[in-house]
């Protein structure tokens, strides 16, 4: 899909609200004004478009916008020339001198004034940044990413077998052809006798049947819970797009570092002891762990909040609390 196809099928209002972008600036895009737009700005809109609308086609307004710029580079009249004789001699000029000074001059006040300190600890923080990047970035190849597949574990089915006596069929019957009904014989006082002892095994192998169903049924809850109870700890997670490009970033919550990446493939992170947050774009995507894969389909921004034991997904709300009440 185009760029100009994009705006007739979205309008201007439409792409603005998802990338961002001003009317003005879609529409001097639209129009190729490139003359009322610089360069760097021109082509950095091209990036968010890429990254808001996966299958849209910008190369040939990429190529464009460089051959334009190409063709309109900055006059000489606009450098600013300094004379020779300012900058040559057998020795160091008064110019030099005069710039040598005036930046020593400078440092100086603004160590004694401490102005210097902001600056300190930014380098700092990015000595920290880094190796925190280093920390969590893996020693996963692309190619090895590619391969992170999602293994669905299905329920495991226990088996009992009650060991069940088979009945017996009666093997002899009340001898009823005596006429005489009213008076018992030997023969029919044995067969009474007969009767009332398989009774009382029938009874005997029924209780028998019964406890040996509760145990087989507390045999079977007691693995359930053991199961319930050995949950793995998530130690490593890999955020895998589904469907095109996926922009996401992890938020180190004891360092408040952070990281943003732009991927199509998937992609493995070590959480270890520490607590995340992970931030999502607008895409479709997979959390994969050890403990549980949580799945999105709705083409949203969704926010979570991961350590050791859990992947949660969490509100905006909270995500700001968490982050100190600051966005991304």
């Amino acid at each position: 899909m185009l760029f100009k196809e994009l705006i007739e099928q979205e309008g201007l209002e439409g792409v603005f609200s998802k990338t961002n972008i001003s009317s003005e600036n879609l529409k001097r895009l639209l129009n190729e004004e490139f003359d009322k737009l610089n360069r760097v700005k021109a082509l950095g809109f091209l990036l968010i478009l890429e990254r808001e609308y996966p299958d849209i086609d910008v190369s040939e307004l990429r190529k464009k916008i460089k051959l334009y710029y190409e063709d309109h580079a900055p006059d000489d009249d606009k450098v600013v020339m300094i004379p020779a004789s300012s900058t040559t001699g057998g020795g160091i000029s008064f110019f030099k001198l005069f710039i040598i000074a005036t930046i020593l001059i400078g440092g100086y006040y603004l160590y004694t004034k401490g102005k210097l300190n902001p600056i300190v600890n930014q380098v700092e923080d990015k000595k920290d940044f880094f190796d925190d990047n280093k920390a969590l970035d893996t020693n996963a190849t692309e190619e090895e990413a590619k391969k992170v597949t999602v293994k669905k574990t299905e329920p495991q089915t226990v088996q009992v077998q009650i060991p069940v006596k088979p009945k017996e069929e009666n093997k002899d019957k009340l001898n009823n052809n005596n006429s005489n009904r009213n008076k018992l014989t030997k023969q029919q006082l044995h067969n009474v006798s007969t009767e009332s002892n398989k009774s009382i095994a029938s009874v005997v192998q029924e209780v028998s049947e019964d406890f040996l169903a509760h145990e087989a049924n507390k045999t079977i809850q007691n693995i359930q819970n053991s199961e319930e109870n050995t949950i793995p700890p998530i130690t490593t997670v890999t955020v895998h797009p589904t469907r095109g490009m996926l922009w996401f970033g992890f938020i180190n919550l004891e360092t408040k570092k952070r990281r943003e990446f732009m991927k199509k493939v998937s992609t493995p992170f070590t959480i270890g002891n520490s607590r995340w947050l992970l931030v999502t774009g607008h895409g479709y995507f997979e959390i994969i762990s050890e403990a549980k894969t949580v799945e999105n389909a709705d083409n949203k921004k969704h926010y979570f909040l991961i350590d050791s034991t859990d992947i949660k997904e969490i509100s905006r709300k909270e995500f700001r609390e968490l982050n100190g009440h600051r966005g991304w």
